[in-house]
């Protein structure tokens, strides 16, 4: 195995580099549902819907933007974005009343994705880090910085917040499709006709863009997908390229985008779609060597108005963050015993250690770390007189400085994609548990389920027990076991069941022929852009 997570560097850097082993490199916390999917758009609008691409070209589009975002706050430095007048000039050239303009910055505006915290509070973001919704491919950018120099200012993109977790799903699907070329074509082609598809957006934005003389072409813009010389400094990967998940989230992806469904309702879609598809992979990269292959969710369908089965519901989501705690630690501890495992470089380095306990804070990669944490780290070296005390004491110590990140980066991961994707969340006062809201609830229909066909009620719950381990019904509950163990009385499953059938029913999803006989349906015609 790799030490490469255990660079020199601080704390927060060697937790990044180790998670970026186990799921992957740049996937970090921080980021919002909808820029899961933009990030995965720009991807593959910059490779020309290429999923067999070795790297893609990125927008900056800053003029566009500050002509629709003008007035809006610029970062910490409490500056507004404003056009000089020069700017301004160009722009009424394009229209026969200066009105006009207003109007279109306003209907661009009014395509801003609100974004949220974890309260539900509007975040607060600068000018560039807004995003609109892509109704077209020419409303598709990437993320900037401020720099100034000389009182002089100039824009580069934030690799820190942007093209993160969005890449990552676009190797997925290029893993995931790369025996099975007709449906990579499939994908290519039906985000392709999405994303071009409305001209009219495509030619008011190409009038202002080289008016404010937008996107020069430079080989800087181009990014790589993936290694392509030792030179290379930074590159998205996953740890697995062959894992047969990515070919099933390419199936179901390709079924929801393929629905005669416009891109504006079709983005809220695959939010849920693809945030629910980032944390099963999570999830399973989470399991440890012999540990159960299933991972679970237990489902409150009852709005968290029934005491013992939000409880489990909550202990369902705590069990899953568990998981994903274990594996981290289980990984930190191949890790350092890579290191500190033979006994003879131990006892032959300790005494040196002791003397200068920055040595070995430097070896195991934290030289970075604060002076509080060096500190905790340093006495435990000097309390050591053996292997034992190096593998046991030494270990326990570092192991938790480095788990206090975990939890504050990866589990919030696990948070986000959740309470984003539409399948998880809080309230006040109650911990995080699994539920389902409307739009999750028909992304997982139109993936599972063809257009204008249909399935029977129970087999429907048992498909989705079977695929993706969701608890909700009695039978789910009794072959689980979870049934057995809550000894609660079965109508509490009962009910939770019923009230997932009446959520299927508001959204159009389910139709009811007899008190026994019910089938979910998916009433979506194919665009006929897309048959398989």
């Amino acid at each position: 195995m790799s030490t490469n997570a255990a660079n020199s560097g601080g704390v927060e850097e060697f937790s990044t580099q180790l998670s970026a082993q186990i799921w992957g490199h740049r996937f970090k916390d921080g980021q919002k549902g909808p820029e899961y999917v933009l990030e995965f758009l720009n991807v593959l609008n910059g490779t020309n819907y290429n999923l067999g691409a070795s790297e893609y070209f990125r927008k900056r589009s800053t003029g566009l933007r500050q002509f629709i975002f003008e007035g809006n706050k610029e970062g910490a430095m409490q500056g507004v974005v404003s056009l000089s007048d020069e700017q301004k000039n160009k722009l009424y050239n394009l229209v026969r009343d200066k009105d006009e303009i207003s109007v279109i910055r306003e209907f661009f505006k009014n395509l801003e994705i609100p974004l949220s915290d974890g309260q539900g509070k509007a975040a607060n973001r600068s000018w560039y880090a807004k995003t609109l919704y892509p109704l077209h491919e020419s409303l598709l950018f990437f993320e900037l910085r401020t720099h100034i120099k000389n009182e002089t200012k100039s824009y580069s993109y934030e690799r820190n917040f942007f093209a993160r977790g969005g890449e990552l799903y676009f190797l997925m699907l290029a893993y995931g499709t790369d025996k099975d070329l007709s449906l990579r074509e499939e994908i290519e082609q039906r985000l392709k006709y999405l994303l071009q598809k409305n001209k009219a957006i495509e030619h008011i934005v190409n009038k202002i863009a080289t008016s404010l003389e937008d996107d020069k072409d430079n080989r800087e813009d181009f990014y790589p997908l993936k290694k392509v010389s030792e030179k290379t400094k930074e590159y998205p990967y996953l740890p697995v390229e062959d894992d047969p998940i990515y070919h099933e989230f390419a199936v179901e992806f390709n079924q929801l985008i393929s629905l005669n469904i416009d891109i504006y309702e079709m983005f809220e879609l695959m939010i849920s779609l693809i945030t629910f598809q980032l944390s099963r992979y999570m999830l399973k990269r989470s399991l440890i060597g012999n540990e159960s292959n299933e991972v679970t969710y237990f489902f409150d369908c009852l709005d968290a108005q029934v005491g013992p089965i939000q409880k489990l519901s909550s202990k369902s989501f705590s069990d899953n963050e568990l998981l994903v705690k274990n594996k981290f630690e289980s990984y930190f501890k191949e890790v350092f015993n890579e290191k500190m495992g033979n006994y003879a470089f131990v006892t032959a380095n300790l005494a040196k250690w002791k003397a200068d306990p920055e040595e070995l804070i430097a070896f195991l990669g934290l030289s970075k770390l604060s002076k509080e944490r060096k500190s905790k780290v340093k006495k435990v070296i000097f309390k050591c007189n053996s292997f034992r005390d190096v593998t046991g004491n030494l270990f326990t110590i570092v192991k938790d400085i480095v788990s206090d990140q975990l939890k504050k980066h990866q589990l919030s991961i696990i948070r986000g994609l959740a309470r984003d994707g539409g399948f998880g969340g809080y309230r006040r006062g109650s911990k995080y548990r699994y539920f389902m809201t409307d739009s999750f609830i028909q992304a997982i229909v139109y993936a599972n389920i063809k257009p204008k066909q249909q399935m029977e009620f129970n087999q429907f719950l048992e498909e989705l027990y079977i695929k993706y381990g969701f608890i909700i019904g009695e039978l789910q509950s009794k072959s689980n076991g979870i049934y057995e163990k809550s000894k609660l009385n079965v109508s509490y499953f009962q009910k939770n069941e019923f009230a997932l059938r009446e959520k299927l029913r508001y959204n159009g999803l389910l139709v009811e022929y007899s008190d026994a006989t019910a089938m979910i349906r998916n009433p979506y015609e194919h665009s006929g852009q897309v048959i398989r």
